[in-house]
């Protein structure tokens, strides 16, 4: 597989990691992050961290590696803004890395990135953000088939973000045998059995083979108030059902021109149909799937746009494009604004 334009990619990565690190007051969840920065580093020694470390009874709540990082950043008495620029620096760095050496055309799978996974992500569920980032780094190790390596990694991303948990499997799952036919039918079995809510029953699955905060969380979102409600259908159904078609279309041209092609598959299929078991419950249909859905966006489908020749290639791309011009416009007017993303709202640490 041909890499190109490295250099922009790169760049583009800088000018990401100073965006989204040295931001002030700007995300969805910027507010509580903050507020985490001062509790973590008054109400929090280490031997809590390290309890919750080796998975010892604690009393902390949030993820250890996270914590750990706010209490020496606090500790060196550094600002907030240090927390989120160590954050940008190994999402960002991780994800741009694995998109730069598995994707043929990585400014097109950037474009993806930054609409509109950079805002929802990184520059706003940061924990979440670099678990999905450390999972999709895991990659490496899962063509490599280095299974020690592979579950450093997930140990790691778990220090981060709970739902990092949920691509432990993915190890074993390139390895299935997939083809068009196969590929229809488990994403349409997904969304027949969606409306059965299937996903309770990993509540006494996950309550003993998890840490008891993992397992808490799990079944804790079950019916919860907020959240526990049906994802709505709307332009979102539309674009995972186009990807969908895609997918299943060029299915051949991916295996026979990209490199690990089916295990990027693979993981993507696994993503969507996680989606749809999922889709009772709106935090799981949108927090589970988040390190398979990178595969499918960030991966499969710009590295389709290389498989495929001459007019269906112009057709991808150009169709590709007007999703990110529509979705630019989609989002500054909704979360861009609310998330004071916009020219009037955006503040800097640097300017």
């Amino acid at each position: 597989m041909e890499r190109k334009q490295s250099v922009f990619v790169w760049i583009a990565g800088i000018l990401v990691v100073i965006a989204v690190g040295f931001r002030i007051n700007v995300g969805a969840d910027y507010p509580v992050y903050k507020m985490l920065f001062r509790d973590f580093s008054i109400y929090v020694n280490y031997g809590d961290v390290w309890d919750k470390a080796v998975f010892r009874p604690n009393t902390v709540e949030i993820e250890w590696i996270f914590v750990l990082l706010n209490k020496i950043i606090f500790d060196f008495g550094l600002p907030f803004y240090m927390v989120t620029f160590v954050m940008a620096v190994i999402a960002v760095s991780l994800k741009f890395t694995a998109i730069y050496k598995n994707v043929a055309f990585p400014t097109l799978a950037l474009l993806f990135y930054f609409m509109p996974i950079m805002f929802f992500e990184d520059s706003g569920q940061m924990r979440q953000g670099i678990g999905i980032a450390i999972c999709v780094a895991s990659f490496k190790y899962i063509k490599e088939r280095n299974l020690l390596m592979f579950l450093l990694c997930m140990y790691i991303a778990l220090g981060f973000h709970k739902t990092a948990i949920i691509f432990l499997p993915a190890y074993w799952i390139v390895k299935i045998p997939m083809n068009k036919t196969r590929i229809f039918w488990v994403l349409i079995l997904s969304l027949l059995a969606s409306p059965f809510e299937l996903y309770r029953l990993g509540g006494n699955l996950f309550s003993s083979m998890t840490p008891a905060d993992i397992s808490g969380a799990y079944t804790g979102y079950l019916d919860d108030r907020y959240y526990g409600t049906q994802v709505e259908t709307g332009l979102n159904d539309i674009v995972k059902l186009i990807f969908i078609a895609i997918l299943i279309r060029y299915d051949k041209d991916g295996c026979e021109e990209v490199w690990w092609y089916e295990y990027m598959r693979n993981l993507a299929v696994f993503g969507m149909a996680l989606f749809y078991l999922f889709r009772s419950n709106e935090i799981f249909a949108v927090r589970l799937p988040g390190a398979y859905m990178f595969f499918v966006t960030m991966f499969c489908m710009p590295n389709l746009v290389y498989a495929v020749r001459d007019r269906t290639k112009q057709i991808l791309y150009v169709g590709f494009m007007s999703y990110f011009v529509a979705m630019f416009f989609y989002f500054s007017k909704g979360n861009g604004y609310r998330g004071g993303f916009t020219s009037d709202r955006y503040n800097n640490a640097l300017w």
